[in-house]
């Protein structure tokens, strides 16, 4: 038997798709009378409105919404919605590990990315997000690699003006000695950076690896 949709779900199924402000506008304007519409109406028009907030970058609205959606995909065995080929519950994951990344969250898209990695061990995407999510958190290397970077750039300033105006007048003799010095200074600085980021991604890479790598021998037992 055909199914009977209500007025309101088929008036806001015939927004377009793309018109993601119109589709956000309408929803909160008429949210009430959606949470009373059946199961499966709410939940489509719900997936369209949490869709129009990543598209349209608001992604602390996102992180506040997608998780109704993912356990209502749960709670009521819903993997597909008409119209979408892609399986709801890890497309819509896989957006929360996203926004959460674009917010600066990476706890929260760490785990949302291992939970993606044990269902789907194989999947590039994933794998390579977790790569980047690991690196995002070395925060004290980077830091430290900039900071040192930083300091030597001013050191090298420092010696520089210091050849120009003493030595190269004074004691030109050490003048050459002084601007190699100036140059080791800036080199320790820039191999410091490139060390510390370097030494980072190997680290993240060789985690992500690791954990990929195991969830896929378990595939295999």
């Amino acid at each position: 038997m055909p199914r009977h949709y209500s007025q309101l779900y088929r008036e806001l199924r015939a927004v377009d798709p793309g018109d993601y402000h119109r589709i956000i506008r309408m929803y909160e304007e008429r949210e009430q009378a959606i949470g009373r519409l059946d199961v499966l109406e709410n939940f489509e028009l719900t997936v369209r409105y949490v869709d129009a907030l990543f598209e349209t970058g608001a992604y602390r609205e996102h992180q506040l919404m997608v998780d109704l959606v993912i356990h209502a995909s749960i709670r009521h065995d819903i993997r597909y919605v008409p119209g979408r080929e892609e399986e709801i519950f890890e497309y819509q994951l896989f957006r929360k590990a996203a926004s959460a990344f674009r917010i600066g969250e990476y706890a929260t898209a760490e785990h949302v990315l291992r939970e993606l990695i044990r269902m789907r061990p194989a999947h590039p995407v994933y794998y390579r997000i977790l790569r980047t999510t690991l690196f995002r958190q070395r925060t004290g290397m980077l830091q430290f690699g900039r900071a040192a970077c930083i300091l030597c750039m001013l050191l090298t300033a420092l010696i520089v003006t210091f050849n120009l105006l003493l030595v190269s007048n004074f004691y030109p003799s050490f003048a050459p000695l002084m601007t190699w010095f100036a140059i080791g200074v800036f080199l320790l600085g820039m191999l410091t950076l490139f060390g510390a980021y370097g030494y980072g991604y190997y680290l993240t890479h060789r985690e992500a690896t690791q954990f990929r790598a195991a969830q896929i021998n378990k595939r295999r037992k």
